[in-house]
């Protein structure tokens, strides 16, 4: 009997998509054995994307402590896309033969480039932090599930509706303690419908990372690049640097380029690839609760009583929606 040339000739349709991707759960003899595939993937999924709340919650103690010593929102803009493509300018290149299609970089850039970040700095200057951390995660979270829902008939469970609520529960506790804006800048009405878009449009990328699988450091990089062809120039020529400290500018080069233009970047995608859109954009209700808890070595402020108990509830509720003892992916769209 000849050996089949490849695991495809003799792997039988299954119908888990991370089955079909592996040949893990079929012996060489054609013997089928328990699937393992599904549990790295959930394992993996987790840690990374526990590791991407992580970082962006570094990020977003950052982007405090970048504003509270004089640096504007574009400037924080500027660095994190502009020192980002700065940092993987030498892995673009050596990546450039697998690069995504421009057209699929491009829309990516839309959804979440310059234009949002500034979107989401400008509700800061108008509404208050404790709309922020309700109106942005929850909204992202929200329209990645709902688009799955709609579009990939992915049916969502009841541990996932009800993590859901809970998450957004420990979002509201936190925003109850949160303090009032910096300065009145406007209607408070136009700050929400600020978070409002930066929340949907960050929900809208989740949604399509998930259904282009496209690879992590790759896309970022090019993300970056783009984004920073058409938004430097135009900063320095309306905008210009602040005469600030080659300190400060150090200071959040790590925070803007390093943690939030890449590795949070990175680590985010590669959640979406292992746990699928709708899983992957519950982590977003973690970022509040890991700036929280970040503030305590970073800037020295300890959280009060509120602030731990919406760090404990949304903490309770991605246990919940994340329906580990059913352990069930979602179904992962084809490419495309």
């Amino acid at each position: 009997m000849t050996r089949p040339r490849s695991w495809a000739a003799i792997t039988p349709a299954v119908a888990s998509p991370w089955d079909r991707q592996s040949p893990s759960a079929i012996s060489p003899h054609g013997i089928c054995r328990p699937p393992m595939t599904e549990r790295v993937q959930l394992r993996q999924g987790l840690i990374l994307g526990l590791l991407a709340a992580l970082s962006w919650g570094i990020y977003n103690v950052g982007a405090e402590i970048g504003q509270a010593t004089g640096f504007r929102p574009v400037d924080l803009t500027m660095l994190r896309y502009g020192g980002a493509a700065l940092l993987m300018l030498p892995l673009l290149y050596l990546a450039r033969n697998r690069l995504p299609a421009l057209r699929q970089i491009a829309i990516l850039s839309l959804l979440i480039g310059p234009g949002f970040a500034l979107l989401f700095n400008e509700g800061f200057q108008r509404a208050p932090l404790s709309h922020a951390v309700v109106i942005g995660p929850g909204t992202s979270m929200l329209v990645a599930n709902i688009l799955v829902r709609l579009i990939d008939r992915s049916k969502m469970s009841w541990n996932r509706n009800i993590g859901m609520a809970i998450l957004i529960a420990g979002l509201l506790i936190i925003a109850a303690d949160a303090p009032p804006p910096r300065a009145s800048g406007g209607a408070v009405w136009l700050g929400d419908l600020c978070f409002l878009g930066a929340g949907s449009l960050w929900g809208c990328y989740v949604f399509i990372m998930g259904r282009w699988r496209l690879p992590p450091i790759e896309t970022t990089a090019a993300i970056a690049t783009l984004s920073s062809l058409f938004f430097v120039p135009l900063y320095l020529i309306q905008w210009g640097l602040p005469p600030m400290t080659p300190k400060l500018w150090a200071e959040q080069f790590f925070y803007q380029s390093v943690m939030g233009g890449c590795l949070a970047f990175i680590i985010f995608a590669a959640t979406v690839q292992r746990l699928g859109a709708g899983r992957a954009a519950l982590f977003s209700a973690l970022v509040p609760s890991c700036a929280v808890l970040l503030a305590i070595p970073i800037t020295g402020q300890f959280p009060n009583a509120w602030q731990l108990t919406g760090v404990i509830v949304t903490t309770l509720g991605l246990i919940v929606s994340m329906d580990l003892r059913r352990a069930r992916p979602a179904r992962l769209p084809t490419a495309g």
